[in-house]
């Protein structure tokens, strides 16, 4: 069985639903009648919330086991949402140009990209399938802080449910992070272990790709509560545009 297979029924006890995340969303895309995309979008948690306050939204993630669990709850939702099996590199194989009012791309999923090749090949897709106003909302973890302070674990995620810890370890020579994680379910004592290559992109780095990939305008900030992005912000929140 797969590692989303495995922790698919126990995610949205991980990653619930954020209110300042969908806030966000709604104070830098004010339109209801847009039509956004959710990249990365796990089992749709927040594809689902949105898909209240807008016209349509299109939810993708590369993992099957994902997409189906978001498909199965899709019945007693709203049918202003799709959800598709796709890889964040083939937004031009499957939307139309200028086909989106906004594309979102939290939950630190732009990292799982393997080089800063791949995630040029992200941005200029996005702009390409964004209406010529659309945004580009990004969440990162804030990697300049992890990297100069050496952070080698994140917060322990922990409810009643479920205890998630999630630990890191810098390789130098390929400048990529070992992310391993342990998941304990509480109830039964399963204990799903992982472990995943990410690319730790800075700052600066993601200001010149934005730029290179045709977004002429873009704001940092520091968390979902909109406050600006400084060394120590626990992440790295991105408009473009």
């Amino acid at each position: 069985m797969s590692f989303y297979k495995q922790i698919a029924p126990y995610y949205h006890h991980i990653f619930k639903i954020n209110q300042d995340q969908v806030h966000f969303v709604q104070q830098k895309i004010i339109d209801k009648s847009s039509y956004l995309l959710d990249v990365g979008c796990g089992i749709g948690t927040l594809s689902f919330e949105l898909s209240h306050y807008y016209t349509q939204i299109t939810g993708i993630d590369l993992d099957a086991e994902m997409i189906q669990y978001a498909l199965n709850q899709q019945d007693r939702k709203l049918n202003s949402l799709q959800f598709h099996q796709l890889s964040m590199l083939e937004l031009n194989q499957k939307f139309d140009k200028n086909s989106f009012d906004g594309i979102i791309c939290f939950g630190n999923t732009l990292v799982h990209l393997n080089s800063l090749d791949q995630v040029m090949d992200f941005l200029k897709q996005a702009k390409s399938i964004l209406k010529s106003d659309g945004k580009l909302l990004i969440q990162l973890v804030n990697y300049d802080r992890i990297l100069s302070k050496q952070i080698k674990e994140l917060p322990l995620i922990e409810n009643d449910e479920i205890l998630f810890e999630r630990k890191y370890h810098y390789n130098t020579e390929t400048n990529s992070i070992d992310f391993n994680t342990l998941l304990t379910v509480k109830s039964t004592h399963q204990q799903i272990k992982n472990s995943v290559v990410l690319l730790p992109i800075l700052k600066s780095a993601l200001e010149q790709l934005l730029k290179k990939a045709g977004f002429q305008n873009s704001n940092f900030f520091g968390n979902f509560k909109g406050e600006m992005y400084d060394l120590d912000s626990p992440a790295l929140i991105v408009e473009a545009w």
